[in-house]
């Protein structure tokens, strides 16, 4: 639901940037942007409830229906997903997650009668804000800025009604590049944001066909390369107040592809905004919904990080200090550290601020080390390539060699299981090159060791594990 309302929400307010010198007063962006801003930003109690459908080129793909409830740093999201088989039928999908602070439950549709749970940052807002997040809503103001200026015809027609507190936004014709621009760059960073799609890490010549794609979404989001407006209909409602109440419309985008050309993106959606200051979302009950926790499942009721009394730290901080400076680290002296107990194990972060240094070690009750992250890292923001060799077959033996070593003086016990390791993935770019072993063969009982290192320009362990096998 975040995804769609965000969406839904700068279509429309940059619509009515594009159009805010034609309206009455010249500036009718302005309280659009405060009220929609305010909803997603600052607003910690309200429900919102709406359905959009996704055409390509006039074939349906997708509808969503999706109710959402925040009420402080507990929120309801209940999300409906209906798609057509090949066979003509149509698939239904979806979830429903409970937020109570950092606890979260998740039930799927394809999943009845079990439910999940994990941890995520506690939330009192519909979208988190982020420092990017403000660059973001800067752009959409300047954009308003701009077209109060602008002297070229507009191609966009908008109508207030005062009685009814709507405004209709109405666009065709062909949009500007001022105005398509920074629609990109909008559409580029929710991309990232929501689905993992980082542009800036695809070059234009590794674009496949959207038919190579599993879904119609999958292929939008890997395969365009620019997008631009070609119709809307947009309708705001509003209350005394000023406060968005009611969105409607369409819109056609036109999608540029790498491989397949022009494409017509087409949306219809509806949302509802209620329940200001009334909603309600209370603890999450099993029983009520008639499910039980899936087996082998997390409870998050037992997740509870405690903090470790002096003497059990200072072992624990000598401990971690030694893993790392096995690992080819030097460490300061003064290094910041935290200790605390999680699921029987005991965690330890050491942090040095001034070299950008944060790195974070796992031990089991007995003290075996279990994980080394170096969390400071480039590394897991890059796509790795899984499907082709390193080109330098005997700097990734040299590289293997090493890791060797280290895993046997690092756990000298486990290691008598393993006779090789396994160049996985790797990624070179930027100066940087990373290497991702895997024992192999991979381990089936959760007691693999991976490893991620980096080897150019200099030599670093990145992350160790020796209870995942990736």
């Amino acid at each position: 639901m975040r995804k769609a309302v965000s969406f839904i929400l700068v279509i429309m307010l940059m619509l009515t940037a594009l159009a805010g010198a034609e309206a009455e007063n010249g500036k009718p962006l302005s309280a659009l942007c405060d009220s929609a801003f305010e909803l997603l930003f600052s607003t910690s109690n309200v429900t919102l409830e709406g359905e959009a459908n996704f055409s390509l080129d006039g074939d349906w793909f997708k509808t969503a229906k999706a109710k959402y409830i925040q009420d402080g740093d507990r929120s309801y999201w209940d999300l409906k997903l209906s798609s057509p088989k090949p066979d003509g039928t149509v698939r239904e999908n979806g979830y429903t997650i409970f937020a109570d602070g950092s606890k979260i439950y998740v039930m799927e549709v394809f999943h009845p009668g079990l439910y999940k749970t994990g941890t995520s940052a506690p939330q009192s807002t519909i979208v988190r804000n982020s420092v990017q997040m403000e660059l973001m809503k800067q752009v959409i103001r300047s954009l308003a800025a701009l077209a109060e200026t602008e002297t070229e015809p507009k191609t966009v027609l908008i109508d207030e009604n005062e009685a009814e507190k709507s405004i209709r936004i109405e666009l065709s014709g062909q949009t500007p590049d001022w105005f398509n621009t920074p629609l990109n760059v909008l559409a580029e960073y929710a991309a990232k944001r929501y689905f993992h799609m980082d542009y800036d890490q695809i070059g234009a010549r590794n674009i496949v066909p959207m038919s190579y794609y599993l879904t119609v979404t999958e292929g939008i989001l890997a395969c365009t390369t620019s997008v631009a407006v070609k119709q809307a209909d947009v309708t705001v409602k509003t209350d005394p107040n000023g406060q968005i109440e009611h969105i409607s419309g369409n819109a056609s985008i036109l999608l540029n592809t790498g491989r397949d050309g022009e494409r017509t993106l087409d949306i219809s959606f509806e949302l509802t905004v209620s329940g200001r200051g009334t909603s309600h979302v209370g603890t999450f009950d099993p029983p009520t919904y008639g499910v039980k926790l899936v087996e082998g499942g997390m409870n998050i009721e037992d997740v509870v990080n405690t903090e470790v009394d002096d003497f059990t730290g200072e072992k624990l901080v000598e401990q971690a200090r030694s893993a790392w400076e096995q690992a080819g680290y030097t460490l300061d002296p003064s290094m910041f550290s935290y200790c605390y107990k999680q699921n029987g194990r005991y965690c330890t972060e050491l942090n040095d601020a001034r070299e950008n240094l944060f790195l974070s070690c796992v031990t089991n009750i007995d003290g075996k080390v279990l994980e080394l992250r170096n969390t400071q890292n480039n590394w897991q923001e890059k796509n790795f390539d899984y499907d082709n060799p390193y080109p330098d077959t005997q700097l990734t033996e040299e590289a293997g060699r090493k890791v060797m070593e280290y895993l046997k003086e690092a756990d000298p016990e486990d290691m008598k299981r393993v006779d090789r390791l396994k160049l996985q993935c790797w990624y070179e770019g930027d100066g940087e090159l990373y290497f991702e072993f895997c024992e192999d063969p991979l381990a089936q009982d959760w007691d693999g060791f991976l490893v991620v290192v980096k080897v150019k320009p200099d030599w670093q362990l990145m992350y160790y594990s020796c209870f995942s096998n990736g």
